[in-house]
């Protein structure tokens, strides 16, 4: 810090060991070096100030008052002294995701994103979250030829060479960018045990949901935040039906804009609110500078769009009949944008928010939502025209990837844009098609299989067969898997997952 100072007194005009003017007097206009000097000395006042506590400083103090396990992060966790590591501390080994990682038995199709099983511990339904780096591709590339994205860029005579794939550098649960979606049952007992592979403490909220105060997970308020390496147990028991998010309760500008969310639904215990086609999304925003696979998480001025960790032309394409009943569930967690999502082709109605279903007689019509940053909505409708329909945010700067400031010629579609693909109801398509009847319907069922434009592997059919999605009847004796009996872990943090 002394250095410092002294490479920077001279700047101002006067060298303060000897006395010595920087130039002569004469060589300047009357008066310019004393104000130079004293706009200088006003922006820098708060570092003057600081001077005498960052020179006593000790570099490698930091906050290990979190019980970071040996070696984890030298010198206490990032932004506290010590070193920092943005992404991954590569002495924090990373583990494959937890076995039931896509071997959920819920109904909500969350394109590209897994949901998550659980096991059982008496009547307690047990889930596994790690939260750790990922490298996911928000941009897979272009669309393979022939299909549905490439026929249409084609056909706008769009610009090519704008799908270079987009591989980045972001935290995540179990492998995925946003985390697997976790269904359960109202009534239930949750009990979510949280790895933390990230290099910095963290914390899981439960958002929207009425939880005890000590569950909630604002980490260093409402529990001692995760250290790096540890894992922590969470357990409480919902009343609430709807769709609801989790997300990173710690540095959060930093956790939830590197991708640190997803979501956490529950569905009714009498069996209502069944649809026929269920579609979760979640809405994020990102700024990459050129040729960086870091986030800018202190950007406001975002220059990539996802939905559900994915830009169009990577994003999957929907699927529905006419006549059916469809729900989509909208989230969204970016830091800083409200995004208004607009259907072509149908009049919906907001049926749900963040704090759960709306009554009938307040629901709303209309075809654009406006999704603010931390709220949900659900809007339901059925498509009473077969065909390709366009869903999209309709900020128009969000639906172009990789942004440029120099005029473009006709941009592809790119960013928050989503396609449904609508069959004629037929022979087999009686229009409304229910999942299963019971108590538990819409949970318990087995797991979906992905639609067959997932990941644009393969060309888009003339029109597909949306009902190859519809869970069966719910196997015998319930759901979920067995664990053995164990003592419950509690809610302090422990050696592992």
């Amino acid at each position: 810090m002394a250095g410092f100072f002294n490479r920077f007194l001279p700047w101002l005009g006067q060298d303060q060991r000897s006395g010595r003017p920087e130039t002569d007097p004469a060589e300047h206009p009357a008066g310019q070096s004393g104000r130079r000097r004293f706009l200088a000395l006003t922006a820098l006042a708060p570092l003057f100030a600081a001077a005498p506590v960052l020179g006593a400083a000790d570099p490698h103090a930091g906050h290990d008052g979190h019980g970071n396990p040996a070696g984890s992060m030298p010198g206490g966790h990032g932004g506290h002294g010590g070193q920092i590591y943005p992404w991954r501390n590569p002495a924090i080994a990373l583990t494959p995701p937890p076995r039931l990682t896509g071997k959920g038995e819920g109904v909500v199709m969350t394109p590209h994103v897994p949901n998550l099983g659980y096991e059982r511990d008496g009547e307690v339904k047990v889930f596994r979250l790690t939260a750790q780096p990922v490298e996911p591709l928000l941009l897979n590339g272009p669309p393979p030829p022939g299909s549905l994205w490439d026929r249409w860029h084609k056909a706008k005579g769009a610009m090519h060479g704008m799908d270079i794939p987009k591989k980045v550098k972001l935290w995540g649960f179990n492998g995925s960018m946003p985390g697997p979606t976790i269904e359960v049952v109202q009534g239930d007992t949750v009990r979510v045990i949280v790895k933390n592979e990230l290099p910095e403490p963290t914390s899981i909220h439960w958002h929207g949901l009425e939880v005890p105060n000590d569950q909630d997970g604002v980490g260093g308020l409402t529990q001692p935040p995760i250290p790096p390496g540890a894992s922590y147990t969470y357990e409480f028991t919902v009343h609430q039906i709807g769709t609801f998010m989790y997300h990173s309760s710690f540095n959060e500008k930093k956790q939830v804009g590197m991708g640190l969310g997803g979501f956490f639904i529950i569905h009714p215990a009498d069996g209502t609110r069944r649809v026929d086609r269920d579609y979760a999304i979640l809405l994020q925003e990102w700024f990459f500078l050129p040729g960086n696979e870091y986030v800018d998480v202190t950007s406001t001025d975002p220059n990539w769009f996802t939905m559900n960790g994915k830009s169009a032309p990577s994003t999957e394409v929907l699927t529905a009949v006419v006549g059916q009943t469809v729900r989509l569930r909208l989230a969204n967690l970016s830091n800083m944008h409200a995004h208004p999502i607009h259907l072509h082709g149908v009049t919906w109605r907001v049926t749900g928010t963040e704090g759960g279903p709306i009554p009938e007689s307040a629901q709303w019509p209309g075809n654009t939502v406006n999704v603010s940053p931390g709220a949900i909505r659900d809007v339901e409708f059925t498509f009473t025209h077969p065909g390709y329909w366009h869903m999209h945010c309709h900020k128009l700067h969000h639906v172009v990837n990789a942004h440029a400031s120099v005029p473009m010629g006709v941009m592809p579609m790119g960013g928050m844009t989503m396609l449904f693909e609508v069959a004629e109801a037929g022979p087999g398509h009686g229009g409304h098609t229910p999942p299963a009847q019971g108590p538990q319907a819409g949970h318990g069922h087995a797991p979906q299989t992905a639609a067959p434009h997932a990941g644009h592997g393969q060309d888009a059919p003339a029109m597909a067969d949306p009902d190859r999605k519809q869970p069966p009847s719910p196997p015998p004796g319930g759901q979920g898997q067995a664990m053995p009996a164990s003592p419950h872990a509690g809610h302090n943090p422990s050696g592992g997952n």
